[in-house]
């Protein structure tokens, strides 16, 4: 008599690399859906036409008395010179200095929309 011998893992394995996989989709599910949303933003076109440089552009988010603002990175423009700055999709208030630390600009309230942009003149 010859014994025969089966092929494979027996039911046991397949049924716990099943219980496996499923566990693995379903960490994966929970921590795709736990995980916060990317904070959007949009870029915010600024246009130097003052005849002299911008040192430095700040920002805070609106109505907020105790934050004090923060610089924007990048944000310092040469006479003439355009640049898209990215911002939160909320409301902010800039404001803008000249390498003096004098202020050019304000910007108060700003709620950003698609193609907005602030050209600072004389």
């Amino acid at each position: 008599m010859s014994r025969r011998h089966r092929l494979g893992p027996g039911p046991e394995i397949g049924r716990l690399d099943r219980m496996a996989v499923l566990f693995v989709v379903m960490l994966v599910a929970v921590v795709a859906c736990a995980s916060p949303p990317p904070v959007r933003s949009l870029v915010f076109e600024v246009s130097n036409e003052l005849g002299r440089a911008i040192g430095a552009i700040y920002k805070k988010p609106c109505g907020d008395l105790e934050l004090a603002f923060s610089p924007i990175e990048d944000s310092d423009l040469a006479p003439g010179e355009s640049r898209g700055l990215r911002l939160p999709s909320t409301c902010v208030d800039l404001i803008a200095y000249d390498l003096r630390g004098r202020v050019v600009g304000e910007q108060r309230g700003l709620v950003m929309l698609p193609e907005a942009s602030w050209v600072l003149r004389k």
